[in-house]
Formats: C-alpha cells, sequence, structure tokens
C-alpha cells in the first residue's frame, strides 16, 4: 500500500466512525513491540470549533494500515520513531509528525520482560519524576 492509500484509508475511516461534520481530526498512535502493537487515541473540531473525543474503534484496515505508515518508516531508513500524530481537515489536508518517547519505550521494554506495575510505577517515577510534578510542566 502506498503512503497515499494509507491515507485514503484513514480518511475514510475517520469519515465513517465521526457521527458528525468535523473540520480537522487529530490522531496519536504510540507504537509498542517495534510496531506490533498499536495504542490509538484523538480528538477532532467540529464546525461550531467544540473539541470531541475521536473513537478508536476503527476496522482492522485502518489499524493496519497506520502499522503499515510505520514499517514504510522504518524500511526506508528513517531513525526510530514510537509515537505518532497526525492532524487531518476535512479537506483531506494531512500532516504527519513521527517522534521517539524514551519514556513509551522504557515502559514496553519493562512489561515484555514480564515486568508488573508496581515495579513500572517505582522505576518510573525514579527515572521521571512523579506524575503529578510533570502534569504542571
Amino acid at each position: 500500500m502506498t503512503t497515499n492509500e494509507i491515507y485514503d484509508v484513514l480518511t475514510d475511516a475517520i469519515s465513517a466512525i465521526i457521527p458528525d461534520e468535523w473540520t480537522i481530526v487529530r490522531l496519536n498512535a504510540q507504537f509498542l513491540s517495534d510496531g506490533l502493537d498499536l495504542e490509538l487515541d484523538g480528538h477532532y473540531l467540529t464546525p461550531t470549533g467544540e473539541l470531541e473525543v475521536l473513537s478508536t474503534d476503527f476496522p482492522e484496515e485502518a489499524t493496519e494500515a497506520v502499522q503499515e505508515l510505520y514499517l514504510h518508516r522504518k524500511t526506508a531508513g528513517e531513525p526510530p520513531a514510537n509515537r505518532l500524530q497526525i492532524d487531518l481537515t476535512a479537506q483531506g489536508q494531512f500532516t504527519v509528525e513521527f517522534s521517539w518517547d524514551q519514556e513509551i519505550q522504557d515502559e514496553d521494554d519493562h512489561f515484555s520482560k514480564g515486568g508488573t506495575a508496581k515495579e513500572w510505577i517505582a522505576i518510573r517515577e525514579a527515572k521521571y519524576g512523579p506524575i503529578d510534578d510533570q502534569a504542571s510542566e
């Protein structure tokens, strides 16, 4: 699938899942287990400017398209990324931004080695600080 075909699949899936008119959508993806696992969330704006939560109950074809976008980047030799942000307008314009988040990778590594949530919280706070402190930054 080409990159443009991937965006077409995503545009169709987003249009089908949003019950109302929309102006712009932000879809966030986190890639875990070297892109094999995917977590999605997002928001969209209505024509009146209201921010709504985007359902992530996408058809399998759409989630596979996001994973394929990740693989395109990886096979092209681009720098590693485990976050993806896609902004898409109702007119079909889009921007894509890949980034690296070390905390996501550390968490993924911890749980893939059988670590527990209690252990991760202690490790995370020691390395990145208490969650409450980061929320105010």
